[in-house]
Parts: C-alpha cells; structure tokens; sequence
C-alpha cells in the first residue's frame, strides 16, 4: 500500500484526508488509516492496480466514455462503485454496460463485501467464477468416505451407531 500511495504522490496525487495512509499501532504493525488519493492519473500504478487495502483512488474524467473504457480495457472485474444523484440514461448505460465487466456493482455505495448468502463473484483477473460461501467450503474441502459393513449377527447395530454420529458431526453427510 506504501508503494502505491508513495507512486501516486510523487507523480502528483495528494493524499486529502488527514493522517490518510499513516501505519498506526507500532512499527511491526499493518494497520493503516486509509488514504484517499485526488487526482489520480493513468500514470500511476494505483490506477492500473487492484489493491486490496485502504486505499481510495479518484479520477477526475470528462466524458462518461473514459469511464466506460477504462471498465472495458481493464485487467480487473470484481466490483466497480458508482456515484450519482440521479436515475438517468448515463447510469442506466454504465450499469448495463458495466453488467458483463464487473461481477459486483455498487450503487451509492463503496465496494465491499456481500452477505454470505449471495454468491461472490468476479471477472478477468479477478476472483473468476461465482462462489458462495457454501460453494468455497464444498470445492476447497477434501471428502472424506467413511464406509461401514454390517454383519448379519449385529442387526443394524453399526448402522445405528453411523447415524448417530451423522447427526451431530459438522462435516458427515450424504453424498
């Protein structure tokens, strides 16, 4: 985050909230106030690059097709937040167009995390597919089978005993 903040600044972005990009906590700490970066331009690397951190990056444009290729011509699709005071054509446009770009869009709001009920989703070289929560605990787990034979002489003891543990254990299930 240092690196970018320290980019930006000396090609000309100032940091505009106070204490903005200070490292707080101690010298071994990580925790950082955020920066919010004004004016950034395409010369920075905070403009090209997807930073998870505390960082804020403001670009001034002239025309809403600056924005519309920079979503376009982007190596990043996972959220992109728009800003507006009213419900036009323009955002209708950048909502739509911005549709197939990003897998997540903000309205009014910052980027962020989504309840665990919604699917996660991205695109390009950011975050590929769609996941859930649900989804990322089943593809990163390793199955485990657990196989019992039950003896004649027993009468469905094992079988018993099997679906008693099911029924309290956090990780057996039916496949």
């Amino acid at each position: 985050m240092k690196e970018l903040i320290e980019d930006a600044t000396s090609k000309g972005a100032k940091i505009i909230n106070e204490n903005g990009g200070s490292i707080v906590g101690g010298s071994e700490s990580t925790l950082m106030i955020p920066a919010v970066l004004y004016p950034v331009t395409p010369d920075m690397k905070v403009y090209e690059e997807e930073q998870f951190g505390p960082i804020v990056p403001i670009v001034e444009y002239d025309s809403i097709d600056t924005v519309l290729q920079y979503g376009r011509e982007g190596k990043y699709g996972q959220q992109v937040s728009i800003f507006t005071a009213s419900n036009d054509d323009v955002l209708t446009s950048l909502v739509d167009s911005f549709s197939n770009i990003f897998g997540k869009i903000n309205i009014n709001s910052q980027c962020g995390r989504s309840p665990d009920t919604l699917p996660f989703s991205g695109r390009r070289s950011s975050a590929m597919g769609v996941m859930s929560v649900t989804d990322a605990l089943r593809e990163f787990s390793v199955p485990t089978v657990i196989s019992y034979k039950e003896k004649k002489e027993e009468e469905g003891m094992t079988a018993r005993i099997v679906e008693g543990v099911k029924q309290t254990s956090n990780f057996m299930q039916d496949i």
